[in-house]
């Protein structure tokens, strides 16, 4: 008896999928919200096509799309039987980094974004400074290098150069207003030169 349940409900699955194929297949797929990621890219990677049965497409598919860094967040809706919305939130590339790369708004690294990002470019030695980065390129938004070493941090402005050992120095120091010049800045005090 309980076999015969298996085989029914098995049978009863498999009509409804093979129903589902020919009565509610998949017409149309949306992408809204990509800026850098390709529609073919995004498909692929969700393997969601026209064709496919629209009782069946679920959340499960966007779990390779959230693994892209490129990807803050992404969502699927079925607004209509047939159709299938993905609806994406890309980062933001904000800082151009040496290696290609590009450090997004909330500090994560985009790969080959730097051509897009529109802030300061950054080069540096040892660790990234994400944080440490980001906060400088909020208080010098005019700023047109950014710099980081064992020994501290350097920005780059029309009007001047800015070097301090901790990040937390130069961007007090944007808050009290900038000089021009070669300006250091240390717990202790401010050296400025023309």
């Amino acid at each position: 008896m309980v076999r015969m349940k298996l085989v029914l409900a098995s049978l009863f699955a498999a009509t409804l999928y093979v129903a589902s194929l020919v009565l509610f297949p998949v017409d149309k797929v949306v992408v809204e919200g990509n800026r850098h990621l390709q529609k073919e890219e995004i498909l692929a990677r969700t393997r969601l096509y026209a064709g496919e049965p629209w009782l069946w497409v679920g959340n499960g598919r966007l779990e390779a799309l959230r693994k892209d860094p490129w990807v803050a967040e992404v969502r699927l809706e079925k607004p209509r039987i047939g159709e299938v919305r993905l609806i994406l939130r890309e980062r933001e590339p904000l800082l151009p980094l040496a290696d290609g790369n590009a450090l997004a708004t909330d500090g994560t690294v985009l790969p080959g974004g730097a051509h897009v990002a529109k802030g300061p470019q950054v080069e540096g030695q040892g660790p990234l400074p994400v944080q440490d980065l980001l906060a400088l390129a909020r208080a010098y938004p005019e700023a047109t290098r950014l710099r980081y070493t064992p020994a501290g941090f350097w920005v780059e402005t029309p009007q001047g150069v800015a070097f301090a050992p901790e990040a937390r120095l130069l961007v007090e120091y944007a808050q009290a207003g900038r000089a021009k010049g070669k300006v250091y800045l240390y717990s202790w005090g401010v050296s400025e030169s023309p």
